[in-house]
């Protein structure tokens, strides 16, 4: 894909030469009333939503709160994801619903870079890549079928990937903090949404560097557990910062941090990476952009917040802040109703960094 100096698709922010970026432009308030955007997805009119990403999880179905549902969250370690080498876990669900969520987000990761797969300039001739935290394999299975003469290896703590995959594409079950044992180097080294699954991140980019081919590649990708908002209506969200910050809070005592996408390009440097690049893209957190494509990202951005806030907070929120139930389902409540105000202009951001080996 090529990089920041070419024509970029609404959202994209270009860190590089001007930290004061434009503001997303928002629809026009009067054509929203009090009601919360609870609509179907298949009434955009902006965009055709494909069937086979709506059919994960119907809005009406995502707002529908279980109690049983949050408590297993919360207490059952088998909805925690399990590393199976050490008997470790991540404070992130590892069942059939976060597969889907993370197929989603896997299209709006596509439909950010208008249906490229990596923002490095990698060549075509690539022989081998690694997918780290692979996760459902989507980016693997699309990376296998868009460069057939290459190896792609993805790998995760758990295996939840497909068995009908592309020849050239394999899954293995591994812990990417741990010591890499591969016998033969990658051309580019991928990962994505590691936020909250690393203790050392540097480390983990030291190993990344060995392991490539001299001019080889690394791209980390990664939806930084933020909440901005380039105007007033900052105000109408006071539970969503308020769970932001606590999630954050939580992660780091955790010893997974997220909220740290911001410092890969410094880390990439520091770690001995050349020609590092940062391309930020804003992702709004509902409908209420004006550009059709950022409308259409933030109808899929909606439903992956909805669908992640009980996952992702219920084993964090009771296990390391110690909060009980009953006060996360307040929290998460005022949460859901300020994701479906079109009137409140979040947004989310999506960092892509990549960074090449001396030669």
């Amino acid at each position: 894909m090529s990089g920041p100096e070419t024509t970029q698709p609404p959202g994209y922010e270009d860190t590089q030469s001007n930290p004061t970026q434009p503001a997303i432009a928002a629809e026009d308030d009067a054509a929203f009333d009090d009601e919360l955007d609870t609509g179907s997805l298949a009434g955009n009119s902006t965009a055709s939503i494909t069937s086979s990403v709506l059919n994960y999880r119907m809005v009406a179905d995502i707002m529908r709160t279980e109690k049983a549902n949050m408590l297993s969250y919360a207490l059952h370690p088998w909805f925690w994801k399990r590393n199976l080498l050490t008997g470790g876990f991540l404070p992130k669900p590892n069942d059939e619903r976060e597969q889907e969520r993370l197929d989603i987000h896997h299209h709006i990761f596509n439909l950010v870079l208008g249906g490229e797969l990596y923002c490095a300039p990698i060549s075509n001739g690539v022989s081998r890549i690694l997918d780290l935290g692979t996760g459902t394999g989507a980016w693997a299975i699309d990376m296998a079928d868009k460069m057939p003469q290459a190896i792609v290896i993805g790998t995760d703590l758990s295996p939840i990937q497909p068995l009908w995959v592309p020849a050239n594409c394999t899954f293995e079950i591994d812990d990417f903090e741990l010591d890499w044992r591969y016998q033969y180097p990658f051309d580019f080294i991928h990962a994505r949404n590691i936020e909250g699954s690393v203790k050392d991140h540097k480390r983990l980019l030291q190993q990344a560097l060995n392991n490539l081919t001299p001019g080889g590649w690394l791209e980390v990708a990664d939806a930084t557990v933020g909440v901005f908002c380039d105007d007033e209506t900052i105000d109408r969200a006071p539970n969503l910062l308020e769970w932001k910050d606590r999630l954050i809070e939580a992660s780091h005592k955790f010893g997974k941090p997220m909220g740290v996408a911001k410092h890969y390009k410094d880390w990439l440097t520091e770690a001995g990476f050349t020609h590092v690049q940062q391309e930020v893209y804003k992702v709004p957190f509902s409908r209420w952009a004006k550009d059709p494509k950022l409308k259409e990202l933030g109808a899929y951005q909606q439903i992956l917040m909805l669908e992640a806030l009980d996952a992702y907070s219920f084993a964090l929120f009771t296990r390391v802040l110690g909060w009980s139930a009953a006060r996360i389902q307040l929290l998460l409540a005022g949460v859901r109703k300020e994701l479906l105000d079109r009137k409140f202009h979040g947004y989310s951001k999506l960092y892509f960094v990549y960074g090449q080996k001396p030669s």
